[in-house]
């Protein structure tokens, strides 16, 4: 029996797929400056032309990584969240997540490309955009009733996800597991009407 032959778009999809793969293990392993390209495509069993064709440069291939990690952390979080109706289930059920690793190792990963791409203005212009789109994605998940607008409520949760995860870095005994919860309680508890 013969393989089935794949076509030239099933092709490029295996490559894209293979290199991404290897980048995750080797950038989450190394960090994105230590990681160099001839390691990536060595690990993928591929030649730097294949990363050069598919996304350009290590930044590009950072960047569509950034995508899916992102989209995959985003729909983990939908599916959490689904099975509950109030905002207030929702965000228990988040809370009660347990510290994940990866995401550590992600956030110290994605601040490295930051610092790297502040330097670069068309890399920087790149990165805020998938900002920017995982911000919105955030904003979809805010609860209805947190008087800083569903936008707001995203920007603060993410920076206030950032800072705690950096916390957790520097003193992973010195961050309360509570307090990621705590404060969205407050932030999304609806602001009591004002009476005249």
């Amino acid at each position: 029996m013969t393989a089935k032959r794949l076509t030239r778009a099933e092709r490029t999809e295996v490559t894209r797929s293979e290199l991404l793969d290897a980048a995750e293990r080797l950038f989450f392993l190394r960090g994105y400056h230590a990681t160099t390209l001839d390691q990536v495509v060595e690990e993928a069993g591929y030649t730097k032309g294949a990363v050069y064709s598919t996304y350009g440069s290590k930044a590009g291939l950072f960047l569509a990584l950034f995508d899916r990690v992102v989209d995959r952390r985003v729909a983990e979080i939908r599916a959490l969240m689904a099975p509950h109706e109030s905002a207030e289930d929702r965000l228990k059920a988040l809370a009660r997540q347990p510290d994940d690793d990866r995401n550590a190792q992600f956030l110290l990963l994605s601040i490295e490309f930051w610092v790297h791409a502040a330097r670069e203005p068309q890399l920087l212009v790149a990165f805020a955009e998938r900002y920017r789109r995982l911000r919105g994605q955030l904003a979809e998940l805010a609860p209805e009733s947190t008087p800083l607008g569903r936008e707001r409520w995203a920007l603060v949760t993410l920076a206030l996800s950032n800072g705690l995860a950096l916390e957790r870095v520097v003193d992973p005994d010195g961050v309360p597991g509570d307090v990621m919860a705590s404060v969205q309680a407050h932030i999304s508890r609806p602001s009591p009407e004002v009476t005249r």
